[in-house]
């Protein structure tokens, strides 16, 4: 790129995917005005080709996603700063975990403008093992110092403020809001003009694999379903995951081959496995920002099953676009499911409410304006 005196901006994430998937639009938007640079770990050559046609520097960085080694995040967190010493960011914008304790924290200028994002607890802060209890205290910790210097922060939903403030993680004095969701282009989430009926009702489940999302609620769910139902298949679609909580490749594929779920791999685009479903499940009790594969699927024209939950119970408005169930409960999942069945013109109904409802609500374009309007961009 040729010299620019714009400002440089700084968009730290958790996964490298996620720097075109979940924030390319935002991206997008902000080359128009900033010199940016995106960093992540471990960024792979496909990633790093898209980034870098939208105009944006590419940064690969080496923390662990679900790592609990310190001294390797100790050594990502010094060779992050050294990485940063060319670029000196006016900006920056960091989500998830450790971009914002250790991103944020990399940066050596008191004069830059740091925000942080957060996109759910994530898992860890409801497990009572002793394990999970250590590691608790030092995550709250880490955010309660990452946090103390920041120009703001963003939370995706009511109660991950409530929490942050009350476990005194955030000061209730800080500079803080909630915009809901990451939002979706409405461009590229387009739904079928027309429902085309498929031989069987079709569940799709999107998420990593990890038994917080819901899977094991959704596997005797289905399990019960099917002792009064045939004509259904419920799909899986979604990476392995090595968290703490990840359910291993073996026990999926057990359960492809058993024939109780059809499990899809992992695809680049859910466009495609979207358009051939009926109904959108997620049964998830992880802690949520708000599920981007819910606000994708609302705008696809899906009806939605999924749990009572914060950043979950945003998606749906009970019996409009979808159906709202209590957490861990395998019982009135498989109720749930069974409505459609026996109700099965609900599917087109409450796929157009969906589709209404995204676009009142997670247009990502309205998001980003929102962002854009809390970090005080509109000034530059």
């Amino acid at each position: 790129m040729q010299n620019s005196k714009k400002p440089n901006f700084l968009l730290i994430g958790g996964f490298a995917s996620s720097l075109i998937n979940f924030r390319g639009p935002l991206l997008k938007s902000l080359v128009k005005d900033f010199e940016v640079y995106a960093a992540a770990p471990f960024i792979d050559k496909k990633t790093r080709t898209l980034v870098e046609k939208i105009g944006v520097h590419c940064i690969s960085t080496e923390f662990d996603r679900t790592g609990l080694n310190p001294i390797k995040d100790v050594r990502a967190y010094f060779k992050f700063k050294r990485q940063l010493r060319s670029i000196e960011p006016d900006y920056v914008l960091a989500y998830t975990i450790k971009p914002v304790v250790f991103g944020l924290r990399a940066l050596s200028s008191k004069d830059v403008s740091r925000f942080a994002l957060i996109t759910g607890k994530g898992s860890g802060f409801d497990q009572s093992t002793f394990k999970s209890r250590m590691v608790r205290f030092f995550v709250k910790a880490l955010y309660k110092s990452a946090l103390s210097s920041v120009n703001g922060v963003i939370f995706q939903n009511d109660q991950d403020k409530d929490f942050f403030e009350s476990e005194g993680i955030l000061s209730k004095a800080s500079r803080s809001t909630v915009i809901k969701g990451t939002g979706v282009d409405l461009n590229h989430y387009k739904s079928r003009a027309s429902h085309t009926k498929n031989d069987k009702t079709v569940f799709l489940f999107i998420a990593r694999m990890i038994r917080e999302k819901g899977i094991p609620e959704l596997l005797e769910a289905t399990t019960l379903l099917r002792q009064s139902h045939g004509n259904f298949e419920v799909q899986l679609l979604g990476w392995i995951d090595p968290n703490p909580g990840g359910i291993s490749k073996d026990e999926i594929n057990r359960q492809h081959e058993s024939g109780l779920i059809n499990y899809l791999g992992t695809t680049d685009d859910v466009r495609p496995f979207m358009d051939a479903a009926d109904v959108f499940v997620l049964p998830s009790y992880y802690n949520e920002g708000l599920p981007r594969t819910i606000q994708e699927a609302m705008a696809m024209g899906k009806p939605i099953i999924t749990t009572d939950h914060p950043g979950c119970r945003e998606t749906v408005e009970d019996r409009k676009n979808g159906l709202l169930i209590p957490v861990r409960n395998s019982e009135a999942l498989a109720e749930a499911m069974k409505s459609f069945l026996i109700n099965p013109e609900q599917i087109e109904s409450m796929g157009k409410e969906s589709l209404i409802l995204a676009r009142e609500r997670f247009d990502v374009n309205q998001i980003n304006q929102k962002i854009f309007r809390f970090m005080k961009l509109a000034d530059v």
